[in-house]
């Protein structure tokens, strides 16, 4: 059935509440700015990048079965996490709670008992419980089998100076004593809470949908790749 959500891990039905309208499934939009061109018809139309989109604002429209709940709803339903929809199982966007939810109508005894959540959202749906990728031998491609880039946290196991290649990206690594983590989507390296930017140099890699070759020079044992599979 289509009646619940997941908010961070925490199913809905566990406060009494099921969903009477999941929100649609929808592509963003892509983020441009539209000129108007003396004499000519239409408007000219500039990306602000590749791949660059406007977040989502998806509305989930709610039934509560037991009011005494809502002291519990308003601890757990706020902030910002990860949203899974039963129209849209097997992954999740990363989300905020964007409205101020409205009991009053429910506090006041109306049977209705219905409510709306805005969540709004990155524009990217990203595949839950995907497995890391170890690679042992340079020049192994591996497959994004989604939709966008994806931003993965690569692992590399070695020592020493090491120049790792993803794709068409070349990162230079220095003085590398055991492992060295590139968190692209955070924009860090590190290695367990020490801080290595330093001993990088390049672009955090990005995984481009279709095949990717990753290679290495250097002393590299393996290379642990979480792809962090995502679609629009």
């Amino acid at each position: 059935m289509n009646d619940w959500f997941i908010w961070n891990g925490v199913s809905c039905a566990q406060y009494g509440i099921y969903v009477s309208e999941q929100p649609p499934i929808t592509i963003p939009s892509e983020r441009a700015t539209y000129t108007n061109v003396p004499g000519r018809p239409g408007s000219l139309t500039t990306l602000e990048g590749e791949d660059v989109y406007d977040d989502l604002v998806l509305t989930a429209t709610c039934f509560l079965s037991d009011p005494s709940q809502i002291p519990s709803i308003a601890a757990w339903l706020k902030g910002s996490g990860t949203i899974t929809f039963a129209n849209r199982p097997g992954g999740f966007y990363y989300a905020r709670v964007a409205n101020q939810i409205s009991f009053e109508k429910i506090l006041r005894g109306n049977m209705h008992r219905a409510f709306a959540v805005n969540f709004r959202s990155k524009p990217f749906w990203y595949t839950e419980n995907v497995e890391p990728i170890t690679l042992t031998e340079s020049g192994t491609f591996i497959t994004n089998p989604g939709s966008v880039y994806s931003e993965p946290v690569i692992t590399v196991y070695g020592s020493g100076d090491i120049t790792l290649m993803v794709g068409t990206t070349v990162v230079e690594l220095t003085g590398i004593d055991g492992s060295i983590t590139l968190d692209t989507p955070l924009m860090e390296a590190y290695k367990d809470t020490t801080g290595m930017n330093g001993s990088m140099s390049g672009d955090f890699p990005t995984l481009a949908p279709g095949a990717n070759a990753v290679s290495w020079n250097g002393n590299v044992t393996s290379v642990v790749i979480q792809p962090n599979w995502r679609y629009l």
